[in-house]
């Protein structure tokens, strides 16, 4: 009976914090064994003013950390609320997670702002989540940066690494007119031993579209701010949102690569099903600012106000080439930096694009590529492994051919904003093109195109899909939830299926099952 009792033990601990201050949160993190557990933090309003971890032990498969929250209503309800105390840049929760297969859930607790963030941004995020599962949930949890003593551009929740999984049922709230990033997926190319983490192993991998190989928000509510954040690779699903908006940030975005030094831009995304409002009084640069990488757009709600009224969107989708010019991210010239694609800002290309013309096209990680080489090294001797540079030690640049996987939009609701400029797709740059690196099935009225395979992207039940095609147009069918691609001409293929909603992960899937209770030893 001891045995059996110890065995017990082993499987599974419950780790009651104290309280919710920091100190008794550590204190119940240090007891955290290579064992099933959970760890509960009670009721309370906690003012954090040191930074509290928890480096999750290499042989723990499930760990939980339960606030005291409703676990039934968006956002938790607030009743386990941490606040923000702790007068540095750095975050106030860091969760390093254990081995892929390893499951963590966060949830039912209330973060906000206090009096840390004067003078302090966090931008790496109020919580911050890393390490390697790729079963992670954080649910049911509020996120505030409303309550600062004083206005601070923090983000709230990222996760860095080769972190996959859900953020799901949470509410977060930022200042209107703030920029503040509500959840941020950085660095997804460490799943593949990524030496810098900068994401470009995951430029050198599949893009996997429709796949669990993504950090997935969904069922959330979003007041102000940007809704997130991509880049170093980051790899994101964006699905049945309602996002409550103000200017001037984009509401759901990605960055470039050359917008941060060495790291590579956004990798990959789907954006669908969510629904974007637009405060009173404001008109909205854009629902999505794609900036790099691939992905899809479909299903989404974007109404505008009454005629005349301004409030609305100024584009659903605002696309950039940034490296095209110093607008924004001013470039340095290989070998210290990417440098500009094409001719127009300085008189010469960058080798790292692929240079089809005086634009530069195809640029490096531009919108519309997908896989390519593997790059190596930072700067001055980042080159192509695929190549022969590296044992050359040829460091000018080489275009990493980096495929051509153009963007597909459909069945968006798109409503203009009257007497407003306003588009689907808005286009700042002359290296993207319609119907090569980006193909539409929505006009600029909110009307769906007339698909005869030739251009665009058709929608409707699959027998109503044309014989004929035209290489890469696409076709949505309804009745088999799934995106057929123009794979060569006249031919078509399988190209994506959305991934389960909801999530495996919400409804208790992608766990062990619970140790065994009222088991009885019987001695002979």
């Amino acid at each position: 009976m001891l045995l059996l009792s110890a065995l017990l033990s082993a499987q599974a601990q419950t780790i009651n914090a104290a309280s919710c201050n920091a100190t008794d949160v550590q204190t119940a993190f240090n007891s955290v064994t290579a064992s099933t557990t959970t760890v509960n933090i009670p009721a309370g309003t906690c003012n954090w003013s040191t930074q509290v971890t928890l480096t999750v032990p290499s042989g723990n498969s499930t760990l939980s950390i339960l606030g005291a929250g409703n676990l039934n209503i968006l956002g938790g309800g607030d009743q386990t609320v941490i606040e923000d105390g702790y007068a540095s840049n750095n975050s106030i929760l860091v969760i390093t997670t254990a081995g892929s297969s390893s499951y963590l859930r966060l949830a039912g607790i209330t973060f906000e702002g206090g009096s840390g963030g004067s003078g302090n941004p966090k931008y790496n995020g109020i919580v911050q989540i890393l390490g390697l599962s790729q079963s992670v949930r954080s649910d049911h949890n509020h996120f505030n940066t409303t309550t600062y003593s004083s206005a601070t551009s923090s983000s709230l929740e990222q996760f860095n690494g080769c972190i996959y999984g859900v953020v799901d049922h949470s509410l977060f709230d930022n200042p209107p007119g703030s920029v503040n990033n509500s959840v941020r997926a950085y660095n997804q190319g460490s799943c593949y031993n990524d030496s810098l983490g900068l994401g470009d192993q995951s430029w050198a991998h599949s893009t996997a579209l429709g796949s669990a190989n993504f950090l997935f928000a969904e069922d959330n509510t979003f007041n102000n701010g940007a809704g997130n954040d991509c880049t170093q690779g980051g790899r994101y699903v964006w699905r049945y949102n309602t996002m409550n908006m103000t200017t001037p940030a984009p509401t759901v975005q990605t960055h470039p690569t050359g917008g941060g030094g060495r790291e590579r831009g956004c990798r990959a995304w789907e954006i669908y099903n969510n629904q974007l409002n637009a405060a009173s009084g404001n008109y909205i640069c854009c629902g999505f600012w794609v900036s790099s990488g691939t992905g899809v757009f479909w299903n989404n709600t974007a109404p505008s106000s009454p005629a005349g009224g301004g409030t609305g969107y100024g584009n659903l989708i605002s696309g950039h080439e940034m490296r095209a010019n110093n607008n924004t991210y001013p470039e340095t010239a290989p070998p210290n930096g990417w440098g500009y694609c094409g001719t127009a800002q300085t008189g010469s290309a960058s080798n790292w694009d692929e240079n089809n013309d005086s634009t530069g096209y195809a640029c490096l990680d531009q919108i519309g590529r997908g896989i390519g080489d593997l790059l190596v090294n930072n700067f001055p001797t980042v080159c192509d492994s695929n190549s022969s540079d590296c044992t050359s030690n040829i460091y000018t640049g080489r275009w990493p051919s980096q495929a051509l996987e153009p963007i597909y939009e459909w069945l968006d609701a798109w409503s203009p904003v009257p007497n407003n400029p306003s588009h689907v797709w808005n286009e700042s740059d002359s290296q993207v093109t319609i119907n090569r690196d980006y193909y539409l099935g929505t006009n600029d009225s909110g009307n769906q195109i007339s698909f005869n395979g030739t251009s665009g992207v058709g929608s409707g039940v699959l027998s109503a899909r044309p014989a004929t095609c035209t290489l890469n147009v696409a076709y949505w069918a309804t009745d088999t939830t799934t995106l057929y691609q123009c794979s060569a001409p006249n031919t078509w293929a399988v190209y994506y299926t959305p991934y389960t909603y909801p999530h495996p992960l919400t409804q208790g899937q992608g766990q062990p099952p619970a140790p065994p209770s009222g088991l009885q030893a019987l001695v002979d």
